[in-house]
């Protein structure tokens, strides 16, 4: 398979294709807002939420697939402050990543896959909100079956570093046909512990251990509030989630095994479902300090901390 790439500087987007596959990437962001299998029986298939579209909906979510740093969800009046005294403050739920300017570092591939590497630094306008001193770095690489998401966190302060880390991608559900609420929805199998929250989607400290085995059950409303779970004690390599059509034809298979946390999370009665690899959640309905959220990293000084995630595009 041959790759092709190009940037498109007046929509500020990394286009990659290749025989059957294409992606799209935005710099604001390091964002997937296209990931595409051409040429199948059913035609052009986008499996990203408003797949290719740069332009906002006139409802439901903005986003595509937003990266969360340096915290997953929210935090009270978007203000915290940290044991020793450190205050913090975002303008945004997930932090700023989202909404900051990556640089493209690398582009490159060879007849079976294709890699993007986008690079965050900080800057004076992230050290007023998170005063530590950062690199973010998010790899992508294209295959003719999926795409692996790669993040990289570096601590370049002279101290420990308080951190979160999530993706956010929405997928469109169903992708052919049928309703969105017959679709299936197949998370880890096994113990898992559903974390509770409230209607801010703050953690209330409530949990309900669950075991999880074939199709989810869940709920427009739940999906709203936000299904919020625990796999910190699921192995690693079972750390996957299938989302399919009414058919069981079409879908995605997510894995997350460097991520302990995961959301669910849809606008009600929108034709998507997010599925979103977590380190990290919100704060608590009592907000805890910054550096003792749950899931919070502390990163030492030099050090570094690599997360992994990939979208698999299933076609049977």
């Amino acid at each position: 398979m041959a790759f092709e790439h190009f940037y498109d500087s007046a929509t500020n987007l990394d286009v990659v294709r290749g025989s059957g596959v294409a992606l799209t990437v935005r710099r604001l962001g390091a964002e997937v807002i296209g990931l595409t299998q051409n040429g199948t029986e059913h035609g052009n298939l986008g499996f990203i939420w408003r797949n290719e579209q740069t332009e906002d909906p006139p409802r439901f979510w903005k986003g595509h697939a937003i990266v969360l740093f340096p915290i997953v969800g929210g935090i009270h009046n978007l203000r915290s402050r940290t044991t020793d005294g450190t205050n913090v403050h975002f303008r945004k739920n997930h932090g700023f990543a989202r909404q900051s300017q990556f640089e493209l570092l690398g582009a490159g591939g060879d007849e079976t896959r294709f890699v993007l590497r986008y690079h965050l630094i900080d800057n004076e306008e992230t050290r007023d909100m998170y005063p530590w001193r950062f690199e973010l770095w998010v790899r992508f690489e294209l295959t003719a079956t999926g795409l692996a998401q790669e993040m990289t966190v570096v601590n370049r302060d002279q101290r420990p570093m308080p951190f979160q880390l999530g993706w956010h991608p929405g997928f469109n559900t169903p992708q052919l046909s049928g309703e969105k609420g017959s679709c299936h929805l197949r998370l880890p199998s096994g113990s898992a512990r559903l974390m509770l929250n409230d209607a801010n989607c703050r953690l209330t400290g409530a949990m309900r251990d669950i075991t999880l085995a074939g199709d989810f059950p869940f709920t427009e409303p739940a999906l709203e509030a936000t299904y919020m779970f625990d796999f910190s004690n699921t192995p690693r390599e079972q750390r996957v989630v299938e989302l399919l059509d009414p058919d069981e034809t079409i879908g995605v298979r997510v894995t997350f095994p460097d991520y302990p946390h995961l959301g669910v999370w849809s606008d009600a009665d929108a034709p998507f479902i997010c599925i979103e690899p977590w380190q990290g959640m919100d704060d608590s309905v009592e907000q805890e300090p910054f550096d003792r959220k749950f899931g919070m990293v502390l990163l030492p000084p030099g050090e570094q901390r690599t997360y992994r995630a990939t979208i698999e595009m299933l076609i049977h």
